[in-house]
């Protein structure tokens, strides 16, 4: 039955909508997936509106239909922590191999919808696998249907892997990954699809995709080029040279030839898991990496810039060296700042044996100019100590943030922390360095992910708590995954500006994804006649759930959905004008 529901009490109001769930406390970060489901890893992509699409990679079985394996599941957090689901959006369940690191993969598009990829056994026959792309809207409909997109029909593989998904100008998607040859997993071959925003698939695969019968192509890597184009960066050969290929709207190439970045030398590390890849103002490419090319056991760091034209940005051929301190520098992470117009980077630097770290930074100009000295400056100097997880994003006033892990005993089972800092940009002066996970809870922590500025307010952190050490030596330590939002001047949680906007809302579902039943918050100035009113997506009015007098101040309208699943309109119509709100009903 549909009612009407006078609060007022507004606590209830208080802990759904304006306190959210972060705070200004970092010894009580936000726990953002249920202890008791287990999780391989996680992805975080900010929306273009400041709200957030959490990823979820973990295993599932489905005891109905008797399918297992691996999936992901999304959930969108708001400014203020709120979770904008009743519960996370299971995407598939289809049977799929254990969980691969270089298997699936998330976009956000510039419309705030996810991209999802999920390669699983749909087709029928176990352990061969395809790749089945679904396009997820921030009101958690499936906008290419539920059982979303399979990239290559009917046909299936040995091994699919190293997704990646690009958005054009005129909103359709560029899609990337790697199949391999049939028997033979060192031959690959890199498959391109372009779907349009309503779900049709553009391209014929033997017109775009890279293959040769001799040479193997892998690790994939789109950016949008401007002017429905985009770049595909990838390597190619035994020894993984490192290509670039602008493509224009059709999948044929824009340059005369692919642009050569690195000629290859990694060593025993995959790519995939050393290149960091941003895009650059103007149809570029950056990228970053570490490698060994003179077989002296000293990793160094370097990047790359390739122009919008396919030249070489730097003066030097196969990328800019950032530091010549001579120590190892490992795991480097950049950043491509529009308002200064140039590239930052950070990296660890350390002792052969990795037992002494220390951390620094540096920026590049689009000429290939150290711009912080020849070695770059020390964010952390030489000590017995480990640093990892790094991440740098622009911040404000011509800014740089840094955010990393500190390993306090350098052992497993010891106390990791995060932190951050900020780098003025012109004088390198460093402000407060600032821990947001302390604690009394003394804990293995890893995987730190930070977003880009939100904003020009706030980033969001997620990172896992592997347990602490009595744990971790009883065998019963559970991975639980934390988040915690940090704003410019380094509080933490949302402001008390925030919060007040969110309580002068006048009106709003304090959920989007609903089941039985819906929950509406109303937020007056005065008295007012309203009409909430329940339409269906093509308009026809489906319920009432309330025609009368609203009261002054925070109501709240309750509407049993007893309807068909679907897409529904929550219109209010008061004196004050039309508000509406849409809901997915399960």
């Amino acid at each position: 039955m549909k009612k009407f529901i006078l609060l007022v009490a507004v606590a209830v109001m208080g802990c759904l909508s304006v306190m959210g769930q972060w705070n200004s406390n970092n010894a009580v970060n936000m726990l953002a997936w249920p202890e008791d489901r287990s999780f391989y890893s996680t992805e975080m992509l900010p929306a273009p509106d400041g709200r957030v699409w959490l990823a979820v990679y973990h295993p599932f079985i489905n005891e109905e239909n008797g399918n297992s394996g691996t999936t992901i599941s999304l959930q969108l957090i708001d400014s203020l922590g709120n979770y904008c689901f009743d519960d996370f959006i299971q995407v598939s369940d289809y049977k799929s191999r254990t969980w691969v690191s270089c298997g699936d993969f998330v976009f956000v598009d510039r419309d705030g919808n996810a991209i999802v990829a999920i390669y699983d056994w749909r087709q029928g026959v176990e352990y061969y696998e395809g790749y089945t792309v679904y396009k997820i809207s921030p009101e958690g409909e499936f906008l290419w249907g539920e059982e979303g997109i399979t990239l290559e029909g009917e046909k299936y593989y040995d091994l699919v892997a190293f997704m990646s998904i690009c958005q054009m100008t005129d909103g359709s998607y560029v899609f990337a990954w790697c199949h391999n040859r049939e028997g033979n997993y060192n031959m690959m071959s890199i498959e391109l699809q372009r779907i349009t925003a309503e779900g049709e698939m553009l391209w014929k695969s033997e017109d775009v995709r890279l293959y040769d019968e001799t040479i193997p192509y892998s690790d994939p890597y789109l950016v949008d080029g401007g002017n429905n184009t985009v770049i595909l960066l990838y390597s190619k050969g035994s020894s993984a040279d490192l290509y670039a290929r602008k493509i224009d709207f059709d999948g044929l190439p824009v340059w005369s030839k692919d642009t050569r970045i690195y000629n290859g030398g990694w060593g025993s590390v995959p790519i995939w898991t050393i290149m960091d890849v941003h895009p650059v103002d103007g149809g570029g490419i950056m990228v970053t990496w570490n490698d060994d090319r003179y077989y002296t056991d000293i990793e160094s760091a370097y990047m790359a810039y390739v122009q919008s034209n396919g030249e070489i940005g730097f003066a030097i051929e196969n990328g800019q060296i950032m530091g010549l301190s001579g120590f190892r520098s490992l795991h480097v992470k950049s950043t491509y700042d529009k308002a200064t117009d140039s590239f930052y980077a950070i990296w660890n630097e350390c002792s052969a044996g990795q037992s002494w770290n220390s951390i620094v930074a540096q920026r590049i100009s689009k000429e290939g100019e150290l711009l912080w000295g020849d070695n770059g400056v020390v964010l952390k100097p030489m000590e017995q100590t480990y640093y990892g997880y790094f991440n740098v994003t622009p911040g404000i006033n011509d800014e740089v943030a840094f955010f990393y892990m500190r390993n306090y005993t350098n052992n497993y089972g010891g106390n990791v922390e995060a932190f951050a800092t900020l780098v003025n940009a012109n004088d390198t002066t460093q402000r407060r360095e600032y821990v947001f996970t302390k604690g009394e809870r003394v804990s293995e922590k890893a995987g730190l992910k930070v977003t880009p500025m939100i904003n020009d307010t706030y980033w969001v952190a997620k990172w896992t708590d592997n347990g602490t050490l009595d744990e971790l030596r009883e065998g019963t330590a559970v991975d639980r995954l934390m988040m915690q939002r940090i704003n410019n001047d380094f509080s933490l949680g949302a402001s008390a500006v925030e919060a007040v906007r969110v309580e002068n809302r006048s009106f709003e579902a304090l959920a989007t994804f609903v089941e039985n039943e819906a929950m509406f918050a109303t937020n007056m100035a005065t008295e007012t006649r309203a009409t909430l009113a329940i339409y269906d997506i093509n308009g026809a009015l489906v319920a009432t759930a309330f025609d009368g007098v609203l009261a002054a101040g925070t109501q709240y309208i309750e509407w049993s959905a007893d309807v068909p699943a679907g897409i529904y309109l929550a219109t209010l119509t008061t004196t004050n004008g039309v508000e509406t709100v849409k809901l997915l009903v399960k």
